[in-house]
């Protein structure tokens, strides 16, 4: 076993399986088996994390409307998660992340918080999407035992054998997996807002809620709308106009 272990989120799941290993993105038949990936890459130590995070599609398509609808994820607890944290050169600077699920006709993936996801040509290439997520998830599936009752962690480098889970597949980033139609922004920093779009053979449509990738907590909700401040010379200009309306109004008042 190579020092990048794949180790159980919850190692009494492994225990009870009675298995070395689990799967990660279950390459279910059903919409109903076929789960959420997540990864983030660290581009200075070249690792990267992959979660199941055991959310299925049919999870996604009878919810992605809902304003109710969240999923919170501790990754404190998770051992390859920490050792992607620990290595000396960490900086979530450097970190990128993407989530992503898809089979037949019908995908979830992140986009950058404002970049819609292209629209013009999406019901004639969802399907081809789809399978390139697919191919991804089986790549993350290398080693791993194709299992739907254990959602796993996987960490690998970019040094070790190709095509094991490496968030540049075959040389094709996030940013690549709608296609060469380009437009696309699935990869999103770290600490930043990730919309979350649903794309099936008639239609595009944003998730009411949005990811975030923000210290040890990967969470999707819909975020409260932050109050931008008015800029210092606003007010500053409002105060001055109320001053001259002022002494406009006492030069009439005693012109009269």
């Amino acid at each position: 076993m190579n020092k990048f272990s794949k180790t159980l989120v919850a190692a009494a799941l492994l225990a009870g399986a009675g298995a070395a290993n689990a799967s990660i993105s279950v390459l279910g038949s059903t919409d109903a088996t076929r789960e959420l990936y997540f990864q983030a890459y660290d581009s200075v130590s070249k690792l990267t994390y992959s979660l199941d995070l055991g959310i299925t599609l049919l999870d996604l398509v009878n919810n992605y409307s809902s304003e109710t609808y969240t999923i919170s994820r501790d990754l404190s607890s998770d051992a390859n998660w920490t050792a992607m944290t620990s290595v000396a050169t960490y900086n979530p600077a450097n970190v990128q992340y993407v989530l992503a699920v898809g089979r037949s006709s019908k995908l979830f993936i992140t986009q950058k918080e404002g970049n819609p996801l292209p629209a013009y040509d999406a019901p004639l290439t969802t399907s081809g999407v789809a399978t390139v997520i697919t191919n991804h998830a089986q790549e993350i599936n290398v080693g791993l035992e194709n299992n739907p009752a254990l959602n796993v962690s996987k960490l690998v480098s970019d040094t070790e054998p190709a095509k094991t889970g490496q968030w540049a597949s075959g040389g094709n980033l996030p940013d690549n997996i709608w296609g060469t139609t380009g437009g696309s922004a699935a990869a999103v920093a770290y600490g930043q807002k990730a919309d979350f779009w649903y794309a099936n053979r008639t239609d595009v449509t944003k998730a009411a809620g949005q990811w975030l990738l923000s210290g040890n907590t990967l969470e999707y909700k819909v975020f409260p709308v932050s109050n931008v401040p008015l800029p210092g010379a606003v007010w500053m200009f409002g105060a001055g106009l109320m001053g001259l309306l002022r002494a406009t109004r006492r030069k009439w008042a005693v012109a009269e």
